[in-house]
C-alpha cells in the first residue's frame, strides 16, 4: 500500500469534511460524492486527475439515492467540497464571478473540472487505497 503518513493524512481530511446539518441529521452529500468518484475511478470514468461535474452526476445521484432520502443536487458538495483543503475547482476562463451557491448551469458553463491533490490523487490509482477510504467513509459516517 502506499505512504502510511499520506493515507491516514487524507483519511483525517475526509472524516473531517464540513457538513451540511438539519435538525441534529448530517446531510451524507460529500462523503457520497467521494464514494462516487471513487467508483468513477474504478471504472474508467474519471482519469487524469479531472473530475468532470457531468461525468460524475449520475454516479452521484444513484449513490445518494442509496444512503438518504432528501436529494442533494450535486452542485453543492462539488462546489462546496473545495473548503475542506484537498479537493479544488478548475474554471475554464479564469476564476469567474461566483454567485453565493452556483446553479448547475453556472458550474456547466464555467467549470472546467475539479481536481484532488496531487499526492490524493495518486493515492487513489491504488484500488486498495480506494477500498481504505471507503471503508472509512461508510463507517465513520454510518452509511451502512
Amino acid at each position: 500500500m502506499d505512504n502510511q503518513y499520506l493515507l491516514d493524512f487524507y483519511k483525517i481530511a475526509f472524516l473531517s469534511i464540513k457538513q451540511k446539518i438539519t435538525a441534529g441529521k448530517a446531510n451524507l452529500a460529500k462523503p457520497v460524492l467521494l464514494l462516487s468518484i471513487f467508483d468513477a475511478i474504478e471504472d474508467g470514468t474519471v482519469t487524469g486527475n479531472r473530475v468532470l461535474y457531468n461525468a460524475v452526476k449520475p454516479v452521484y445521484e444513484k449513490k445518494l439515492a442509496e444512503y438518504q432520502s432528501d436529494a442533494t443536487p450535486l452542485k453543492y458538495p462539488f462546489y462546496h467540497m473545495q473548503s475542506d483543503g484537498f479537493w479544488k475547482l478548475e474554471w475554464k476562463t479564469g476564476i469567474p464571478a461566483i454567485p453565493a451557491t452556483p446553479s448547475d448551469k453556472f458550474l456547466r458553463d464555467n467549470l472546467a473540472y475539479a481536481s484532488f491533490d496531487n499526492a490524493l490523487w495518486d493515492i487513489l490509482q491504488g484500488k486498495g487505497a480506494r477500498d481504505f477510504y471507503r471503508e472509512a467513509l461508510v463507517n465513520y459516517y454510518k452509511m451502512k
